[in-house]
């Protein structure tokens, strides 16, 4: 009799493991973070206006950095039509992007990034650097979403903090000064799915 109770509890050990995996093998869960600075720039020496935006993106996949600069001559009588236009970007994998994750502070280390001039089409390697610092209060916001078909639940929620900040900045070894506009921000995103 012992013997069969022996087997018994064995038998039902093994099918609650075996439930289990089961139960683990339908159940998926994603998470993705991200953190991004912005920054605009404006100088003006004579007639010449030079406008410089920054952007930077980190996720756990690497770092996206786009750079655009542009150069009006306010003489002109139609000034808003740029006499110089020059863009281009990086993804790296390189740890050259940090952010405090409260949004106090954000700063690239010293990269190279290609760009190309939008009329001579012409190519140019920019040395860039720069430095964030929080300003005033952090927004945040969150949403939260889940639907139901069968057996099959899907499940998704966010989070995002936003902070105003200022910036300084160099390019090939000239000051950008203090920007006119930057931010800050940071998000996370979980995604879950479970077949019963």
């Amino acid at each position: 009799m012992r013997k069969l109770y022996t087997i018994l509890f064995t038998l039902i050990v093994l099918l609650s493991t075996t439930m289990s995996v089961q139960a683990i093998e339908y159940k998926m869960m994603e998470r993705h973070n991200s953190a991004s600075a912005s920054a605009d720039w404006s100088e003006t020496n004579g007639n010449a206006t030079i406008c410089t935006y920054l952007s930077i993106t980190e996720t756990d996949d690497g770092t996206d950095i786009y750079i655009s600069t542009y150069t009006y001559d306010t003489s002109e009588p139609y000034y808003w039509y740029s006499s110089s236009s020059k863009s281009g970007c990086l993804f790296t994998k390189d740890n050259v992007f940090r952010v405090d994750k409260k949004l106090n502070s954000a700063s690239l280390s010293e990269v190279e990034i290609d760009v190309n001039d939008w009329y001579t089409g012409e190519t140019e390697t920019l040395t860039v650097k720069a430095d964030w610092s929080g300003e005033g209060d952090i927004s945040t916001g969150s949403h939260k979403s889940s639907s139901t078909e069968g057996d099959y639940i899907w499940k998704s929620s966010s989070s995002s903090s936003h902070r105003q900040a200022s910036a300084t900045g160099n390019i090939n070894d000239s000051d950008l000064g203090t920007s006119s506009y930057a931010w800050l921000s940071s998000s996370e995103s979980i995604y879950s799915s479970m077949d019963k």
